[in-house]
């Protein structure tokens, strides 16, 4: 029986949901998905939609830019049109934030006419399911009939805050139960080690071990310094401190459990659908943790045929226990964050007002002509913005500020309540 077998048997075992233990390796945990893709299968009653595509399609190769697109009178259902598609026949690109719509208008429904790939921050906020609902309310608006759905790739993932990557062996190779034939190493000092399985990392003095990966292609586990990663992505920052129930994203240390499958996978796993893999998460959570890969106390003998015999590590039992989509007190998910980050523009804009002060020849030590300068400056750009007028009788200020709404907000226009 191979590997993809074995697990198809494993998660028809009828698993569904598991108790979450007391936890021991850090403070709180918060679950769920990172990234999820999904193609749905629609009939259209109405092909107007797909005319405007095409017509936004085109206007967006007239303008050389990507275009903003509203599909309602509320602007709730404003996109970010794009000049390209993607690969396997999805000419029309639509994009919200981190949400990508990819349309094709082929009518063979034998395949999906529809691919969405919800990114990282929309996952946690406002949330995939969320997210969902808006694309079947698009589609339900503009005529279609949406009759199927296939998960094409899904990241599971397990945020342990408060737990520091350092105070686990996960970097020893040795330690591991997998069925992985792939094993790299990280450090915030030597970058990517390209191991083979026969090979040992090693001791490196100075290096701070930032993180693992077993596998490659349509499963991988990556283990992580989180807070590392998010050094480097600061419109992230605040979306990972609200779920984490943090003042500030690095006031904890936090490591990161993530599982990646893609559809050869998921398929073998009886994963077909979004409502197969909302019922057997769990189950293919602990197929991962358990079957997949394990972490064990001290190193294993390779010759032994008994390897699942030595002792799981305490945190990797707490591993596999968790619970996905189920987060304590405080982790929680509050109002839809912004896809930027205003601390990173307002450096942005700075530094170009700096830049226009000195250009205007302005003293060192002259900061209110500096502010002064800037002010008309900025609000000479605004105006002149509002004023220009296209030959469509749209003016600039109202059409950048739309394609800004969706760049930025997930769930675009939604007013916070009063």
């Amino acid at each position: 029986m191979g590997a993809l077998d074995k697990a198809a048997a494993f998660l028809g075992k009828g698993f569904s949901s598991f108790p979450q233990s007391g936890i021991t390796w850090g403070s709180q945990v918060a679950t769920g998905f990172d990234r999820l893709k999904v193609g749905f299968y629609i009939v259209w009653e109405n092909p107007l939609f797909l005319t405007v595509l095409q017509d936004a399609k085109l206007a967006t190769k007239e303008a050389n830019d990507m275009i903003s697109v509203s599909f309602s009178d509320h602007d709730d259902q404003t996109y970010n049109c794009h000049e390209t598609g993607r690969k396997g026949g999805f000419g029309f690109h639509l994009s919200r934030a981190d949400v990508h719509l990819f349309f094709s208008t082929r009518k063979d429904i034998k395949t999906p006419n529809l691919w969405v790939d919800i990114g990282s921050e929309s996952c946690w906020s406002p949330g995939y399911r969320q997210v969902i609902a808006q694309v079947k309310a698009l589609v339900e608006s503009q005529g279609g009939n949406i009759f199927k759905n296939t998960v094409s790739e899904v990241h599971l993932c397990a945020d342990w805050v408060g737990l520091d990557i350092e105070e686990l062996p996960i970097d020893k190779y040795n330690f591991w139960v997998t069925r992985a034939n792939k094993f790299n190493a990280y450090s915030n000092h030597r970058g990517l080690l390209g191991m083979t399985l026969a090979q040992d990392v090693g001791e490196f003095p100075g290096d701070q071990m930032t993180g693992i990966k077993f596998g490659i292609g349509d499963i991988m586990l990556r283990i992580y310094d989180k807070t590392a990663e998010l050094k480097h992505s600061p419109a992230k920052q605040g979306v990972f401190a609200s779920v984490w129930g943090l003042a500030n994203y690095d006031d904890e240390k936090v490591t990161r459990v993530e599982y990646q499958l893609r559809r050869p996978v998921l398929v073998q796993m009886k994963v077909n659908s979004l409502s197969d893999l909302e019922e057997k998460k769990n189950s293919v959570w602990r197929y991962c943790t358990e079957e997949w890969t394990s972490l064990r106390c001290k190193e294993i003998d390779r010759e032994n045929r008994h390897q699942d015999r030595a002792p799981l590590h305490p945190w990797w039992h707490e591993v596999t226990q968790i619970n996905i989509d189920l987060s304590f007190e405080p982790v929680k998910r509050e109002y839809p964050r912004a896809c930027k980050d205003i601390s990173v523009l307002m450096d942005l804009v700075g530094g170009c007002m700096l830049s226009v002060g000195t250009i205007l020849e302005c003293k060192v030590h002259d900061v209110e002509g500096v502010i002064a300068y800037s002010q008309t400056v900025i609000a000479s750009k605004l105006r002149q913005m509002w004023d220009n007028i296209d030959k469509n009788g749209c003016r600039e200020f109202e059409l950048k500020m739309s394609k800004r709404w969706a760049e930025i907000w997930p769930m675009g226009y939604e007013p916070r309540p009063v």
